[in-house]
Formats: structure tokens, sequence, C-alpha cells
């Protein structure tokens, strides 16, 4: 069975179509079926979620920063937790899933504790450690599809491909990995074990 890819266009911004599609386009000469959805407002994408199936790889494009993400309208606003709970509501993820957070600062430590505390199902959380363009995001992300996907290399060594290649920072979060500092994170920043 092919893997899938969910690509969530929620930025908003003029160079976001070229990314989002180039992803796509990469993704299918891999094999992986993609399906590219230009989401609305929270509601929309709470409907994307619950209607097209399960995935291997879902790609959020959007601003974001420690606390949640947007669109430049602000139509979409949510927070990492409100988006893991739906992502784990509405069982649209298979095991071993990676959450791929194209955004400002989708690479902290905090966000992805934040997702990983809230849904179990999420077993990666990738991202950019600073802010960058959709064309950086768009080669960045790629190197990282292909050492996935044609290298078979584990997700935080992929990820680790991205600096060698680019030098830009970014974080891949394996739950696996991070469960002693996920405790620990869990009873600072949310007040119970």
């Amino acid at each position: 069975m092919n893997k899938r890819l969910l690509i969530l266009k929620a930025c908003g911004s003029s160079d976001e179509p070229h990314e989002c599609n180039g992803i796509c386009e990469q993704a299918q000469l891999y094999g992986i079926e993609s399906v590219c959805k230009c989401v609305r407002d929270n509601e929309n994408l709470e409907s994307i979620l619950y209607s097209h199936g399960l995935f291997d790889y879902i790609y959020l494009s959007d601003h974001g920063n420690s606390e949640g993400f947007a669109s430049e309208d602000e139509k979409v606003n949510m927070s990492w937790q409100k988006l893991a709970m739906l992502l784990c509501q509405s069982k649209c993820m298979n095991e071993d899933s990676i959450l791929m957070l194209s955004c400002c600062r989708g690479g902290l430590m905090e966000v992805a504790y934040d997702i990983f505390l809230t849904c179990q199902k999420i077993c990666y959380v990738l991202g950019p450690r600073q802010s960058l363009t959709s064309a950086d995001m768009h080669i960045c992300f790629g190197i990282f599809l292909y050492n996935m996907e044609m290298r078979r290399v584990d997700p935080v060594v992929a990820c680790e491909k991205i600096k060698l290649a680019t030098d830009q920072r970014f974080s891949c979060y394996d739950r696996e990995e991070e469960s002693i500092s996920l405790s620990n994170y869990r009873e600072m920043h949310w007040g119970y074990e």
C-alpha cells in the first residue's frame, strides 16, 4: 500500500501554492499519494481532517509561533494543542506518522512537546527553528522527503541532512526518544505528572 501525504495550505501567502505544489509533485515522484487542500477557516480544517482517510505525512503550511498557528487573514487560528486534539480525534494518521510544520518556529521543542502530550498517535514532529521563506521550506522539506523515501533513513537522520545541505536549522522530535523530557515538560508546564 502506498504512503499518503496530506498538504494543508493554511498560510495564505502568495508563495504558498508554489511551495505546497512543489512538495506534492515531489512526493508523487516517490510514489506517495498526495492530497492538497486549501484551508479556509478552523471548521474547514476540521472537516478536511475527518474526510480524507489516513495519512503517513501531514504537511501544514501556515504562520506559526510557540503558541499556535494562523493564516494571514487569521480565519485559521489555532493552538498546537487544539491541532493535536483534532488530529487524534479525526483518526487521520497512520502508525509512525510524521507531522511536518512549514511555519516559523515549527521546530521548537515546546511546539513538539505540546503536540506529543495532546496526541499519542503523532510519532514525529518536524519543522524549522527560525523564520524561512516558502522557497527555503520547499527545498528543506524536499530534502527530508528524499532522504526518507529514496534513501530510507530514519526521520531524525533525514532531518539532519537538511542542515548539511542548506545550513538551515530544522528539528525532528521523536516521541520515543523524548519520553523522559516529555514527562518533565508536562510537570513544569502543565502542572501534573
